[in-house]
């Protein structure tokens, strides 16, 4: 169901193009974290098409529920190669949402503030 009170959500995407790890801006499946991060944490997790990422003739796109929710999937290493390789990762406030068990979808027309946080916030030395 979705939701229209505003959330924190965390994503990690492209600085320019704003595409994923698994899907570009315009949902095509172009998993480029196999190529970048091959021994990632996250790169098993099932990230198959599914009629939801285009409810309501919307592009739905993957984020975190959580910054906890990141350092799980991801490990310092993992940042490290996303960062080198133009990833950067976000806290978005979105005011349009869908809960799921193990991600948030969003729109980017949803986006009501997005900040980049440093990946030593969350990745400790």
């Amino acid at each position: 169901m979705t939701q229209t009170s505003n959330k924190l959500i965390y994503r990690i995407e492209k600085i320019h193009g704003l595409n994923g790890m698994w899907y570009d801006k315009n949902g095509q499946y172009d998993p480029v974290i196999n190529e970048i991060c091959p021994n990632a944490l996250a790169k098993d997790i099932p990230m198959d098409h599914d009629e939801i990422h285009r409810k309501d003739n919307k592009v739905w796109q993957s984020a975190g529920k959580s910054i906890d929710n990141m350092n799980k999937w991801f490990s310092r290493e993992d940042a490290i190669n996303l960062l080198k390789n133009d990833f950067k990762l976000y806290e978005m406030k979105v005011k349009e949402f869908i809960e799921l068990e193990m991600e948030i979808l969003f729109t980017r027309q949803g986006i009501l503030e997005r900040k980049e946080i440093p990946i030593d916030e969350v990745w400790k030395n």
